[in-house]
């Protein structure tokens, strides 16, 4: 019985041991910027074990302002995407999907459902620190022509969320770049409830 017991603990502190750690609980600023580093626009995400949000606003305080909210539920599994503006509230609702999230917000998150075929052993490129914090690069496409390299390049932490993405070369690219990173403060159960309002297109 001792052997047993030993065994199973053993075994779970190997689990323990080899398992795949990241932050579950945090508060980030996007800036999306063109080549020259001027921001465009800024994207707030919020990550609460498996509840995650991404607000984006455009053209803020004008009467044309729409404000873009994306909610994710891996318990679900769910995605509400909703879109706010002067005539309601519209959305849809798709499968949770690393790629689908990649394509609406810019930012990857690789514990979402994901297939490996973009960050993978062949896509790895190094590691570079962004914000003090060290994380996995991965060069998706890289090109080089006389006098001019273009590359796509996702810098994750943790191997996990993607702090950093550079697409294109020096005169024509842009990049999405955290501002910050706070994994101290509450992440409150309110900024995830899904408004009651909303019309639904699919």
């Amino acid at each position: 019985m001792k052997k047993t017991i030993f065994i199973v603990m053993f075994l779970g502190l190997c689990v323990n041991f080899f398992a795949q750690t990241y932050d579950t609980k945090y508060t980030i600023e996007y800036a999306l910027k063109d080549a020259g580093g001027n921001i465009k626009s800024k994207m707030m995400f919020y990550r609460n074990g498996s509840k995650m949000k991404f607000v984006k606003f455009d053209n803020a305080g004008k009467p044309d302002s729409t404000s873009t909210s994306i909610y994710i539920f891996k318990d679900e599994p769910k995605i509400y995407n909703i879109v706010t503006n002067s005539a309601g509230k519209f959305g849809s609702k798709n499968a949770v999907d690393m790629s689908y999230v990649g394509m609406q917000t810019g930012v990857y998150i690789l514990d979402l459902p994901n297939d490996g075929k973009i960050f993978n052993s062949g896509t790895r490129a190094g590691s570079e620190s962004v914000l003090g914090m060290e994380c996995v690069k991965y060069t998706i496409a890289s090109q080089t022509v006389p006098g001019d390299h273009a590359s796509s390049d996702y810098y994750m932490y943790q191997d996990n969320l993607m702090l950093k993405r550079r697409v294109g070369n020096v005169t024509e690219g842009n990049s999405i770049e955290a501002l910050n990173y706070d994994n101290t403060s509450d992440v409150p159960e309110s900024i995830f409830v899904v408004p009651a309002d909303v019309q639904y297109l699919n």
